[in-house]
């Protein structure tokens, strides 16, 4: 058998699909380091994000004063609640910031925007403000006839300590409550 010499067009061809193929290989290299970089970038973003909802929980001194009222619930200055005195005290706004603040972080992890491994540092915040008995005594007052039958602005609030507690129990009795009568009012 006689070997035919490659001609010229012969070697172009194999040049060009041997470059061809190498642009390829470099092309992929690079959609997966761009990819990459995206996944890092996403991450610190949302690192960054998660700092932000906790400094904005420490942010306010009155707030952090009156947090730890939440979660010393047995001290001489814990919250008690008394539906005469509560509305449009300061204890008022700062529980309601609070739980405003409960409703937005929430709210978020509802909507899959951040997970559970982002929040998991704000189990000890949510069970503070939501286990505490006289909070619980709030959100069931809010929903009397007198008040707001109903009520729904803290769902996603008792959402996020649900989710983050895993809480059962009788002490998440009255959560399972609130939820209750202000489902039952949307369903009407």
């Amino acid at each position: 058998m006689t070997s035919v010499p490659a001609s010229a067009v012969d070697i172009a061809a194999l040049t060009v699909s041997t470059l061809g193929l190498i642009g390829l290989l470099l092309a992929y290299l690079q959609f997966r380091l761009s990819r990459r970089a995206n996944e890092v970038t996403a991450e610190c973003a949302r690192s960054s994000f998660v700092l932000e909802i906790h400094k904005w929980f420490r942010e306010k001194p009155e707030e952090v004063i009156f947090f730890y009222r939440l979660d010393y619930a047995s001290s001489q200055s814990a919250f008690k609640f008394n539906p005469i005195d509560f509305p449009h005290s300061d204890e008022e706004r700062q529980l309601d910031a609070l739980l405003y603040k409960l409703v937005f972080v929430g709210s978020l992890l509802r909507r899959g925007v951040l997970d559970h491994k982002d929040i998991a540092w704000m189990n000890f915040i949510v069970s503070a403000v939501l286990g505490n008995a006289e909070v619980q005594n709030y959100l069931a007052w809010l929903q009397t006839n007198d008040q707001v039958p109903g009520h729904s602005e803290f769902l996603d609030a008792v959402f996020l300590f649900m989710e983050l507690s895993g809480k059962s129990g009788t002490e998440a009795q009255l959560l399972r409550e609130y939820v209750r009568n202000a489902n039952s009012m949307v369903t009407m």
